[in-house]
């Protein structure tokens, strides 16, 4: 059903911008080739990314093209990031403060309260975390679960129907987990969401990104699990882990053409419920067909192939979303444990 209301809202915006176009833009010949940094297909039509971030749309016959939108920013990408003695460092949105980023971390959330007050000690940069997302029928839009986001964190507001807290009901290893919950969805919603986010990873083309973590879902699967995203693509285009409507997990480059990587059908397994469940991943990075996807489920490999895993040559994973990233259900909520996450640029022992 996500990858349906994906679809719909990408041809939307597409068709929308397009029909406008017809009013206010004027058909160009097509730019050099050396200005291309992406051709795709949606619907037999063709579309052309060229390196300022600006998107056109070629007609069939002519072959003119006709700009639709921008929809990367690759200036502003660059401009969060300066070199601080040979380490890479992100910015604060007001360039006052500078964190290094981080390529190898671990989070157990030990050493932690329970409830919203653990919360806000997690949001920490020194423990490599600095949001939230709370997305729900009670804060449905961006600036409502944003709002909420600021009110959480300033200490003048507890949860609402959605939460996402650290907890000792279960624990892999230690005493505590990270405990998502997400409500269903109102049918005017792509998804709800219940997760934390990492704005300090950094990984770029030909990069290994390696991700670990254990998870116990709780009657119903959320629909994907881990989110490594591009900040200034639209829509924060990236690679995630996806349970499919049978339960199966999968892989999913939520961009362009969104290509999914899938288990055999013949040798699938299921996501188990109602028990820990590790999960492991490892992307060689490429915006080309032979990036690598590779994915273990409780130390089975059940998914092994190449393809797409970068939407863009330049751009820059820049957030690293864990937990309840989408939860599609209309009657159902999702609850779901995280513990012991491990991000790495070179393979776990």
């Amino acid at each position: 059903m996500l990858r349906f209301w994906s679809i719909v809202c990408l041809l939307f915006v597409l068709t929308s911008i397009a029909w406008l176009g017809l009013f206010w833009s004027k058909d160009i010949p097509p730019l050099p080739e050396s200005m291309v940094d992406s051709t795709f297909e949606i619907d037999h039509v063709t579309y052309k990314l060229i390196d300022d971030g600006r998107l056109f749309r070629v007609a069939e016959r002519s072959g003119k093209w006709s700009y639709l939108d921008t929809v990367f920013f690759p200036s502003e990408m660059l401009s969060a990031y300066r070199s601080e003695n040979g380490r890479v460092c992100r910015l604060s949105q007001d360039e006052s403060l500078s964190y290094p980023v981080q390529r190898t971390f671990c989070e157990t959330f030990e050493d932690l309260p329970l409830g919203v007050a653990g919360l806000r000690r997690l949001m920490n940069p020194d423990r490599g975390w600095g949001s939230l997302t709370l997305q729900s029928p009670e804060t449905p839009g961006v600036n409502d679960y944003v709002k909420l986001r600021q009110r959480i964190l300033s200490n003048q507001a507890q949860f609402g129907d959605a939460s996402v807290e650290p907890d000792s009901q279960y624990a892999y290893r230690g005493r505590n987990s990270l405990k998502c919950v997400a409500p269903p969805r109102l049918k005017s919603m792509i998804c709800c969401k219940s997760s934390i986010s990492s704005p300090l990873v950094y990984f770029r083309q030909g990069d290994d990104f390696w991700f670990r973590a254990h998870y116990f879902s709780e009657e119903t699967r959320p629909y994907s699990l881990m989110d490594l995203e591009c900040e200034w693509i639209k829509l924060h285009g990236g690679i995630r882990l996806f349970i499919d409507e049978q339960g199966i997990l999968g892989v999913e480059l939520k961009a362009l053409e969104k290509p999914k990587y899938r288990q055999r059908p013949e040798l699938a397994i299921e996501f188990p419920l109602n028990r820990w469940v590790e999960v492991q991943a490892h992307f060689r990075l490429s915006d080309r067909q032979d990036g690598i996807v590779q994915v273990w489920q409780d130390g089975q490999l059940i998914i092994d192939t190449n393809g797409k895993t970068l939407p863009l040559s330049r751009a820059i994973y820049s957030s690293l979303e864990v937990g309840i990233s989408a939860h599609s259900s209309t009657d159902k909520s999702a609850i779901l444990w995280v513990d012991d996450i491990s991000v790495s640029d070179t393979p776990f022992d």
